[in-house]
């Protein structure tokens, strides 16, 4: 009889998947790609704990994009499968918002907040890709550090 009892609760048991770290994960998704893009990501990453490895697309070409916190900053390296870097993110709240961004966007979309904010470091360029919301409607918008629209 007690058997009848302990092999429902054996193979329960068994069913139960191990858990897996999360980073372990990532890390492995790292490990899936090119040898070129591991060897970007991790000049770029460094020590930082890697959070997320997912594909991209940037610049007309498939990419991998990999998150992590750098000194407490939500960042992301975007890196082409010849380990070229496309670009780098900060992903910022949008109370982070320098003053110039602020006020261009208010200026572009009056009645409109700021919902979601990076700045991006693309070759010797730096912008910042703004999402707003307001009237029902979203907008994207680059911007450089002055509030001037870029192309």
């Amino acid at each position: 009889m007690k058997y009848r009892i302990l092999l429902p609760a054996l193979l329960a048991a068994l069913a139960i998947p191990a858990f897996v770290h999360a980073d372990d994960d990532e890390a492995a998704e790292l490990k899936e790609q090119p040898a070129a893009v591991q060897k970007t990501a991790h000049e770029e990453v460094g020590k930082n704990e890697i959070e997320e490895v997912e594909p991209s697309y940037e610049e007309g070409q498939h990419a991998t994009e990999v998150e992590y916190t750098e000194n407490g900053k939500k960042m992301a390296v975007v890196i082409a499968k010849d380990g070229t870097l496309i670009q780098k993110e900060h992903r910022m709240s949008p109370s982070e918002a320098p003053d110039a961004i602020q006020k261009a966007v208010a200026a572009f979309y009056p009645d409109a907040k700021i919902t979601h904010l990076k700045e991006v470091t693309r070759k010797e360029a730096t912008f910042f890709e703004i999402s707003v919301r307001g009237g029902g409607k979203s907008h994207q918008l680059k911007l450089d550090a002055s509030g001037n629209a870029v192309k």
